[in-house]
């Protein structure tokens, strides 16, 4: 399966001259936990996330598990932040650095990134960069237990113990052992892999 069968396609957007306000009101409003930066033709520049806008607004976190650190912020404090921040624009907080993937892409490689990179989003963009939509970790996680439920459901099924191989009484053995009799006498081994 292919990204463009699971991506979610027209995604709201800000264009790099968008103000912050804009970007904090898109972020609450819509619920959506990512906005795009576009230019005019929609070629993507960057992306912005809650916590980009958020991290701005209080002490970096390691200062507030120091002994030279005595108070946290105080909604006062947040305000002022915001106050700090009126004038600024998408450009000026997005990240240019971006992970995308591309419609024609296997399901399982794009996971692949957000695994690798650590992030549940992916934008979807073509060879020129422009947005297509983004494919999301919890999409393909439903669409996994959608396809796969009959997988689940034997799980559901299975008893702690009951389906569990014991060892056979006797003489144990060293791994080093099993391994050369696994290179000299493979076929001894093949009933298990088959079932």
């Amino acid at each position: 399966m292919q990204v463009r069968n699971l991506m979610r396609k027209s995604p709201k957007t800000v264009n790099p001259e968008s103000p912050l306000w804009e970007v904090w009101k898109l972020l609450a409003d819509k619920q959506i936990h990512i906005v795009p930066v576009v230019d005019k033709d929609n070629t993507l520049k960057g992306i912005i996330t809650a916590e980009d806008l958020l991290k701005n607004l209080v002490p970096d976190y390691r200062d507030l598990f120091t002994e030279f650190y005595k108070d946290a912020p105080e909604i006062e404090d947040i305000e002022e932040q915001i106050n700090r921040q009126v004038h600024l624009k998408a450009q000026d907080i997005m990240n240019s650095k971006v992970f995308t993937t591309y419609e024609d892409t296997d399901v399982f490689k794009a996971l692949s990134r957000l695994l690798i990179y650590n992030v549940r989003i992916l934008p979807v963009v073509d060879d020129d960069d422009r947005l297509k939509g983004f494919i999301i970790e919890k999409d393909i996680f439903k669409y996994l237990f959608d396809k796969k439920s009959h997988l689940f459901n034997k799980m559901k099924n299975i008893k702690p113990g009951k389906n569990e191989t014991k060892p056979k009484e006797g003489k144990k053995i060293s791994f080093l052992d099993l391994a050369k009799d696994l290179k000299e006498k493979p076929s001894k081994y093949l009933k298990f892999l088959r079932k």
